[in-house]
């Protein structure tokens, strides 16, 4: 940890480039994770990682950079959830023009950083940018595409004018500052969802534009943890959320707040009973990519076949994003 580079002695935050990471219990990724931040942290770029409440061995591992000015680790006691960690990696100091977000147990590739930066830079309009990502199994076995989002000015403005909900890829973000602080960065509320919520506030509220570019910039792991079902059944309601608040603020109408809306927006049983399906054809999806990549043929086709038969049309779409449609 740089010894210059506090929240008593900040860097002086013009133009450059500040990673901020998140870390909660990621013992088992956080070397690799973090070496690849830094083997592509362009000259001048800084890394602030938030241990936030880790009870295993990820403080042991961070104190393995103790002496790499480059990097600035902050230690929360007890956990507070990542948009807070992220908001305080973000306001650490005197931040720099441009922030990126590094998950703790994904692996950044090379360029990704110099390509983003490049991005903003060129064109002041754009909020946020991010890159295209591949999935990175437990074996290391590296598969499908993760793109989503508008891949130029045209595609951004037909998905605005529709009010519908604009998603970039998360783990592989890069923010204008002025745009992710302008906008009062992170909201809590949104933990499950907090990247849907956050680029749709940079859109609709801030008026920035946001773009997905070219080319894998991250590999995403998949593992166990990241198959919960609660996850996928909160993200829809939060989902169908901002595409309410997005057109509220398209015609300049009031709006309620995601808990009151929740409270009058219950879905009825034939709804939950359809959700149930979606979701757990979602999920049954994701888990048939988990197998994939952990070489399990039978659990694959087994978790394909039900994922078809529960949610054709998301199957369907997964399947063309990965083939780069």
């Amino acid at each position: 940890m740089r010894s210059d580079f506090g929240e008593n002695n900040p860097g002086n935050g013009d133009g450059g480039l500040r990673v901020v990471m998140p870390v909660h219990n990621a013992e088992s990724f956080l070397d690799e994770a973090l070496e690849s931040v830094l083997n592509d942290l362009p000259a001048g770029g800084e890394v602030v990682v938030v241990d936030d409440g880790s009870s295993d061995r990820s403080p042991e591992i961070l104190a393995r950079y103790a002496d790499d000015r480059r990097v600035a680790v902050i230690r929360n006691d007890t956990a507070t959830g990542v948009s807070r960690a992220l908001n305080r990696a973000i306001t650490y100091g005197e931040c720099p023009e441009f922030v990126s977000v590094a998950e703790h147990d994904d692996v950044v590739l090379p360029g990704r950083f110099a390509a983003h930066v490049r991005a903003l830079e060129t064109e002041p309009q754009l909020g946020a940018v991010s890159g295209e990502g591949r999935y990175l199994g437990p074996t290391g076995r590296v598969a499908g595409r993760v793109a989503v989002g508008p891949k130029n000015s045209d595609e951004f403005r037909r998905m605005k004018e529709q009010g519908r909900e604009i998603l970039i890829p998360h783990p592989a973000i890069t923010y204008r500052r002025d745009a992710v602080v302008g906008v009062g960065l992170y909201d809590e509320t949104f933990d499950a969802a907090q990247d849907l919520e956050i680029v749709n506030r940079l859109v609709y509220e801030g008026g920035w534009e946001v773009r997905l570019l070219a080319g894998p910039h991250v590999l995403y792991r998949i593992h166990d943890e990241s198959m919960s079902f609660a996850h996928i059944a909160s993200q829809r309601m939060m989902t169908r959320y901002i595409v309410y608040r997005n057109n509220a603020q398209l015609n300049d109408l009031p709006y309620e707040g995601y808990s009151r809306w929740c409270e009058l927006n219950q879905p009825d049983r034939r709804t939950k009973v359809r959700w149930w399906r979606k979701d757990t054809g979602a999920l049954c999806y994701r888990k048939a990519g988990l197998a994939w990549l952990n070489r399990r043929p039978f659990s694959f086709l087994g978790n394909l076949a039900e994922a078809s038969v529960l949610h054709p049309k998301w199957v369907l779409m997964k399947i063309g994003v990965a083939m780069g449609r």
